[in-house]
């Protein structure tokens, strides 16, 4: 009977050790829970700090930006302005060509880097409005090729005139979809010989023709004309003159010593720097100032 009783009372010591040890582990339980809780919760509040943070960053870029876009907004009123109380003027033809002879903006070197066409139109746009003359900067487009800077000029007699600098002072023939093409100053004029014969009879008394406005892109065109009509007749002359050395009588020699001077005039009306042409226009853009 007493070893039952111990039995039993060591059965309950037990019992309750390992009720004990039970309750025992259920605070370290919920310490780690809290534990884990407050690291969480820090991990959120470190992150809130970092998001307003950027957010802050970002406001302030976007306040900067915000203010450089209404210091923009402001200048460009500020030109428009201007521009409407401008002060300059549209030149005569006349007074054009004047300011281009007198220019130097042709004679600077041209360096692909450093002074390109573009450098060439901004320099000439510049010195115009100097002297109170209105002109355009101008950027057309090529179909091929890259595009080419040059300048305008709005006259008040001959209208719309395009100048390009870069190789000489020159005016420059521009239309879409046409090749574009300079004649030089010197010769762009409002009276030339004209070439409507045949090159190989050039030896008769000379004609002129008169064309009241050369800025248009129709005399460029005839202007292309007439030095093909040249080379050709230099060479149906030197056949000429072959011929008539051999015996031939086609031609006598006041008629292929007249051809000869008519040449001459030709090649002097035409002058020394004729043209050179660039690659089909695609479009043109006009900014003035």
């Amino acid at each position: 009977m007493k070893r039952s009783v111990m039995f039993i009372i060591a059965t309950c010591l037990v019992m309750v050790l390992l009720n004990g040890c039970v309750s025992a582990s259920e605070p370290e339980t919920s310490q780690a829970e809290v534990t884990s809780q407050v690291e969480e919760k820090y991990n959120l509040e470190e992150e809130k700090q970092k998001l307003q943070s950027d957010y802050d960053t970002l406001k302030e870029e976007h306040d900067a930006l915000q203010s450089d876009y209404e210091d923009l907004q402001s200048n460009y009123q500020r030109l428009i302005d201007t521009s409407k109380q401008s002060t300059l003027r549209n030149p005569t033809w006349a007074e054009l060509k004047d300011f281009l002879e007198m220019d130097d903006t042709d004679t600077f070197p041209y360096n692909e880097d450093t002074f390109d066409c573009t450098g060439y139109a901004i320099t000439l746009r510049d010195r115009a409005r100097e002297l109170g003359f209105r002109c355009a900067f101008i950027e057309i487009a090529f179909q091929q090729k890259q595009g080419h800077a040059l300048n305008g000029f709005q006259t008040t007699d001959k209208g719309l005139i395009f100048v390009d600098t870069t190789k000489n002072d020159a005016i420059a023939y521009v239309e879409v979809n046409k090749p574009y093409g300079v004649v030089h100053l010197d010769e762009v004029k409002f009276e030339y010989i004209a070439c409507s014969g045949e090159p190989s009879e050039f030896w008769g008394q000379l004609t002129y023709n008169s064309n009241p406005n050369p800025f248009r892109y129709d005399y460029y065109s005839d202007y292309k004309k007439r030095v093909e009509f040249l080379y050709e007749s230099i060479v149906e002359y030197n056949k000429a003159v072959e011929d008539y050395n051999r015996g031939g009588t086609t031609w006598s020699s006041s008629q292929l010593d007249t051809w000869l001077a008519n040449l001459d005039a030709l090649e002097k009306d035409l002058g020394s720097r004729i043209l050179y042409e660039l690659e089909v226009v695609k479009n043109i853009q006009v900014y003035w100032n």
